[in-house]
């Protein structure tokens, strides 16, 4: 005569439960401290006229991984504000400073801002650094940006 096995369940250490497709919750821990930019740190330095070194404070702590849209929003404004700090002629300098890491991230701020900030003005400046940008890193970097995008 067989045993009924399925009745002893001690064998099963897993609650396979937990991890059901309709009880999961995508709730996100409120305002992680260290997402995003210092916004003190980078008006501090713009105020003192300081654009390369606002800039590289702008790009440390890029909230890439965050679901929240309102702080990616807000890092993209502000990056913005400091890319329209700069006069024209100093881009050039400013994208040959930075590293390759950063100049990517700074593509994929330009391309943010194109969608959220779309006036002439703000586009035209954006439109520069773009330019720059692809002379550093060539379509090699503007491929790894489209492919990193999650949409």
């Amino acid at each position: 005569m067989a045993k009924n096995i399925l009745t002893n369940t001690s064998y099963r250490k897993l609650d396979v439960d937990a991890y059901d497709p309709d009880q999961y919750d995508e709730a996100e821990d409120v305002d992680t401290p260290g997402l995003g930019p210092d916004d003190r740190q980078v008006s501090q330095l713009l105020q003192s006229n300081r654009t390369f070194e606002a800039l590289k404070v702008s790009l440390l702590n890029p909230p890439l991984k965050s679901k929240n849209q309102a702080v990616k929003d807000k890092a993209t404004t502000l990056v913005t504000k400091v890319l329209t700090s700069f006069k024209v002629n100093d881009i050039e300098n400013a994208v040959t400073q930075l590293s390759d890491a950063e100049v990517e991230l700074l593509l994929k701020y330009v391309y943010k801002a194109m969608e959220l900030l779309a006036d002439g003005q703000t586009c035209n400046i954006l439109l520069s650094w773009h330019s720059q940008i692809f002379n550093r890193c060539g379509h090699g970097g503007i491929m790894r940006v489209f492919c990193e995008r999650n949409h």
